[in-house]
């Protein structure tokens, strides 16, 4: 059984060890805006690798905080016009939950100690819009691998005020998944996920006919900050240890200005 895997992807951001007294992995991140323009709204594109010590698997990951920079929220979009619940995604995986609910996509990959060697599992990844809990926003993060096991996941997560230099955070928790019974549990090694408007097509009714649209986005600041948009995970493992990897976003290029 599993958890997911991301596309190949330079990870080059910044990872930072962090608490515990025997850190044992370290984590890259990295991320992009689609399109990358200022005042543009946009889809953010975020990947994470993670790397265990001397080359051994890491510890299964139990807690995943995304930190987005000020003033770009979730909540400032059009993304999920209707709410998924997780049940609906067990029982009958997206089919269970309306288009309208999918704010992203991507894939991860988990693997799995086995002897000396080491067991790789798939799956892609789907962002979706859950329902409000106590006026917070909720997004699951719907993970369904196809090889070498067939298995469905929901990472359930909410949408929280953050500290400057952040303005939001998305704290999403990571069920542990044993390989098979009194087994090992399986070790998330790549996260990639969009969060916006690329690829996504909702619909909705006007006059008795079905219209097609694209929601709106994150909008890409106008004033970018020094060193520019600030990006975070911090992630919590099974070993009681926890990471930090860092990423900052460059600011736009200007456009060249035409003489008249």
């Amino acid at each position: 059984m599993s958890v997911a895997r991301v596309l190949a992807l330079a990870l080059t951001g910044c990872a930072c060890l962090a608490s515990g007294s025997r850190a044992t992995q370290s984590v890259h991140l990295r991320v992009a805006f689609r399109p990358d323009r200022s005042g543009a709204q946009t889809t953010i594109e975020f990947a994470f690798r993670i790397s265990g010590a001397r080359n051994t698997a890491p510890s299964p990951v139990t807690s995943l905080d995304l930190r987005l920079p000020a003033h770009m929220g979730i909540d400032t979009t059009t993304l999920g016009q209707s709410n998924c619940y997780a049940a609906n995604l067990i029982i009958r995986g997206l089919e269970g939950c309306s288009t309208n609910a999918r704010i992203g996509f991507g894939d991860a990959t988990a693997v799995l100690s086995f002897g000396a060697e080491g067991i790789q599992e798939r799956a892609s990844l789907n962002a979706l819009m859950g329902p409000s809990a106590e006026d917070r926003l909720e997004v699951l993060f719907y993970a369904e691998a196809l090889f070498p096991v067939f298995a469905q996941l929901v990472f359930p997560g909410v949408v929280l005020a953050d500290t400057k230099p952040f303005g939001e955070q998305i704290a999403t928790s990571i069920p542990l998944v044993q390989a098979w019974p009194e087994g090992p549990d399986v070790a998330l090694e790549t996260f990639k996920s969009t969060i916006g408007p690329l690829h996504l097509t909702y619909h909705r009714q006007v006059s008795g006919r079905t219209i097609s649209y694209q929601p709106h986005g994150i909008t890409v600041p106008q004033r970018c900050p020094p060193g520019g948009y600030p990006f975070a995970a911090i992630l919590s493992f099974q070993d009681d240890t926890h990471t930090t990897a860092v990423y900052h976003v460059p600011c736009p290029q200007l456009a060249p200005r035409r003489d008249s």
